[in-house]
C-alpha cells in the first residue's frame, strides 16, 4: 500500500518537474477508460460506484479515487465539454462561497473531451490529478464587493512591504488553488531544508508598476514567498 501512494507521489513530481524544466510530457486522455487507467498505472486505488452521474447527460463515471468521491464525464468533442464547464462552474459558485457547503472544496478539472470534478480535500490526490490533467479550473472570483481568499491581501501587504510601497499600487492579476510539493512552497532559500510534505496553498500573480510577481503562499497565507 505505502510503495503504490510513493509510486504514484514520484511520478507525479516526475511530471511537475518536466512541466517546469520546458519539456512537459503531457498525455492526452480522450476517454474515461484512458483516464481511469493512467490513475491505476499511478498506483491510485480507483473504485467505480456507478456508471451514471448526474451533473450532465453524456457517458460518465461516479468513482472513488483513494477514498474521496470524484466524478468523470466524457463529452462528444473539446468544445462541448468547454461550455459543460462553464455551466458547472455556474451551478457550483454559491456552493464554493459557502465554505460549510461539502462542496466548497470542488475542483474541475477539463481535458480535451473530459470534465474531472473532485469533491474530495486529499491533497495527494489533486496533486495526482494535476499532474495528469494540468491544474484545476480558477474558481469565479468573488464580487468586488466581497474579500479575496487570506493569502492574496496577505501576499499583498507583504509584497508592499518589502518594495516601500502603498498597497493600492499593487494589482491582483490571478489566484489559483494549488498543492506544493513541499513546506517550501516550491521556493527554497539557498541551503535551506524543505520538509517533503505536501502543503495546500496558492498561485499569486501580482503586479507593481511594470513588475509582475508570481507569488506562493500557504492556504492561510501565513507563509509567503517570492523570487
Amino acid at each position: 500500500m505505502i510503495g503504490r501512494r510513493v509510486l504514484a507521489l514520484s511520478l507525479v513530481l516526475l511530471i511537475c518537474a518536466c512541466g517546469r524544466t520546458g519539456t512537459p510530457q503531457k498525455q492526452r486522455y480522450e476517454s474515461i477508460d484512458d483516464l481511469l487507467n493512467a490513475l491505476e498505472d499511478a498506483g491510485a486505488e480507483v473504485v467505480t460506484v456507478s456508471l451514471n452521474s448526474p451533473l450532465f447527460d453524456v457517458g460518465s463515471r461516479a468513482i472513488i479515487i483513494n477514498g474521496e468521491t470524484s466524478e468523470i464525464y466524457e463529452f462528444e468533442n473539446a468544445d462541448a465539454s468547454e461550455q459543460g464547464a462553464v455551466h458547472l462552474q455556474a451551478l457550483l459558485i454559491d456552493d464554493w462561497k459557502n465554505t460549510a457547503s461539502e462542496l466548497s472544496s470542488a475542483r474541475i478539472w477539463l481535458h480535451d473531451r473530459l470534465i474531472v470534478v473532485y469533491f474530495g480535500r486529499e491533497g495527494g490526490t489533486i496533486l495526482l490529478l494535476s499532474g495528469l490533467l494540468g491544474d484545476p479550473l480558477q474558481k469565479p472570483g468573488l464580487a468586488e464587493d466581497e474579500p479575496y481568499p487570506p493569502a492574496v491581501p496577505a501576499a499583498i501587504h507583504a509584497l508592499a512591504e518589502a518594495r516601500g510601497e502603498d498597497p493600492s499600487l499593487i494589482r491582483v492579476l490571478s489566484y489559483t488553488f494549488v498543492v506544493w510539493s513541499d513546506g517550501c512552497l516550491e521556493y527554497p532559500h539557498p541551503d535551506e531544508d524543505c520538509t517533503q510534505a505536501l502543503t495546500s496553498g496558492w498561485r499569486i500573480l501580482l503586479q507593481l508598476g511594470d513588475e509582475k510577481f508570481e507569488i506562493h503562499s500557504d492556504e492561510m497565507g501565513e507563509k509567503i514567498r517570492w523570487r
